[in-house]
Parts: C-alpha cells; sequence; structure tokens
C-alpha cells in the first residue's frame, strides 16, 4: 500500500501541472490577443514612426518584441510563441523532476512535500531556461551591431563625401555590409524603408538607435539630426564621429589590456606556488616522517 501512494501522487500532480500549464498558456493567448496589433510591419516598432501614443501594454509588448527581434526571433508571433515556450518548458520540467524524485527511492519524511518542492525547483528552471538562450542570443547579437558600426560610419563617410546624399548612402550601407555585418544592415534597411515611407529623418534615426539599444547609434542619430538643424556639412561630422568613435575602441582595447597582468596574477598564482611548494617541502616532509 505504501508504494501505490507516491505513483497516485505522481499522477495527480502530473495532472495538477498539466492543467495548470494550459490554463495559464490559454489565459496568457487571449490577454496577447487583446494587445494592438501592428498592422503586419515586419519591424516590432516600425509602426511607432506613423503612430501616436499606444497603451502600457503595447508598449510592453513592444518592447518585449524587440528583445526577441535582437536575439534572432523576429516573427510577429514571437512574444505568444516565447511564453508558449516558457510555459510548455516549465511543465516539462516540473513533471519530469516530480517523476525522477518519485522514482529516486529517497525515503524522506515527507515524500509528497519532498517531491513537489522538486517539481517546483525543476518547473523554475524551465519556466527560466528560454529567457537565459534569449539574453544569451541578444547580448551576441548586440556585440556584433557594436563591432560593425565602425565600417558602416566609414563607408558612409565615403559616399556622403562622393556626393550621396544621407539617405542614399545609409541605402549604400545596408547594401554592401549585407555580406560581411548582415545584423546592422538589416537595421539600415529598415531605416531606408522609414525614409522612403516618409518618416521623417529624426525620427527614423531615433528609431534606429532605440531599436539596436546603442549608445554610439544613440549619438549618431543625435549627430545627425543636430547636423541637419544647424546646417553644418554631415561629412564632416561623420569624420570627426567616426574618428572619435575609434578612438573610443582603441582606449577599450588598452584598457582590458592594461588590467591583464593583474587578472593573470591569480591564476599564476593558483597554479605556480601550490606545485612550488610542493616540490620544495616534499623532500623534507618525507625525511621527517621515515626519522619518526
Amino acid at each position: 500500500m505504501s508504494t501505490l501512494i507516491p505513483q497516485s501522487a505522481s499522477f495527480w500532480l502530473m495532472i495538477l501541472f498539466l492543467g495548470g500549464a494550459a490554463a495559464v498558456a490559454t489565459a496568457a493567448a487571449l490577454t496577447l490577443r487583446k494587445a494592438p496589433e501592428e498592422g503586419g510591419d515586419a519591424d516590432p516598432e516600425e509602426g511607432e514612426l506613423r503612430n501616436g501614443n499606444r497603451s502600457a501594454a503595447g508598449r510592453d509588448q513592444r518592447a518585449e518584441a524587440r528583445i526577441l527581434a535582437q536575439a534572432g526571433f523576429d516573427h510577429p508571433l514571437a512574444v505568444t510563441t516565447f511564453y508558449a515556450v516558457k510555459l510548455a518548458a516549465a511543465a516539462v520540467f516540473a513533471v519530469t523532476g516530480f517523476w525522477f524524485s518519485v522514482m529516486s527511492g529517497l525515503p524522506p519524511s515527507q515524500p509528497f512535500l519532498f517531491n513537489t518542492l522538486a517539481a517546483g525547483v525543476a518547473g523554475g528552471l524551465g519556466f527560466w531556461l528560454p529567457s537565459f538562450v534569449v539574453d544569451k542570443r541578444r547580448a551576441a547579437w548586440r556585440r556584433r551591431i557594436e563591432i560593425a558600426i565602425p565600417d558602416a560610419l566609414d563607408f558612409m563617410l565615403v559616399c556622403v563625401e562622393a556626393g550621396q546624399s544621407l539617405d542614399l548612402a545609409a541605402q549604400r550601407v545596408a547594401l554592401e555590409l549585407e555580406a560581411v555585418h548582415p545584423d546592422l544592415a538589416l537595421r539600415f534597411q529598415v531605416l531606408t524603408k522609414s525614409l522612403a515611407a516618409g518618416a521623417e529623418r529624426q525620427d527614423a534615426f531615433n528609431h534606429l538607435a532605440q531599436s539596436t539599444e546603442n549608445d554610439d547609434l544613440r549619438q549618431f542619430a543625435t549627430l545627425v539630426v543636430q547636423s541637419a538643424t544647424m546646417g553644418t556639412p554631415v561629412a564632416h561630422s561623420l569624420r570627426v564621429f567616426a574618428a572619435d568613435l575609434r578612438d573610443r575602441r582603441v582606449r577599450k582595447v588598452e584598457e582590458k589590456a592594461a588590467v591583464l597582468p593583474t587578472k593573470m596574477s591569480l591564476g599564476t598564482m593558483m597554479f605556480t606556488v601550490p606545485p612550488l611548494l610542493i616540490l620544495l617541502l616534499a623532500p623534507s616532509v618525507y625525511r621527517i616522517t621515515q626519522l619518526m
């Protein structure tokens, strides 16, 4: 009889978890269905250039869609799919954790409480795992954008100095950098489409900075807006900004190189000093033990 109780508890807890996951998934789908649609735009924030204020729920959903787009998931249903995957992973991990806990044969004083705790920990891990993957992919994407910015600005400077307008230069950058830096080239393609659709240049470049969340592109957008407002030559501003950007990159590399000896000293002490002490003290310790 005692062997039947854990199996019955595991069965009913499995049903409970699956039912709860289905209920939460249904509630999430109904909530997301009530959110305002973006009109079929490929970019999650492209509609902001032509629309007014939105609700707080719509802004939150656009922020989540932007995060998923930066991680490489730019499908219109990416937010809904992401939460469905989180709930499914939590349910699968919870049921698996509970099953392993029951089948492990551990005899705690309160087996049901122990199995439930194991299921909760496993479910939390499953719910957190998709967010971890998205954060890692997003960090790699932002790093690629940061690396590609100097090349894009240099190429844009060449195009502007050759006599092209800023809009044509951005279009040329999007075309030429697609093979080398496809992530930044895609953002410039969105920029050129927004300008061709009639968006203001200030809004379009600010949208470029907001969609990438990059400080260098935010400064670049401010530079373009100020150059257009003050009437200063864009080529001269781009030349100064590109040179300053590369100087800052060199300083960052120099800072990392300066702290490298300090970081290496700890590893050197950990892997060099103990073996050296063993080599020096081992003969003496051996002789002392022989004399004793």
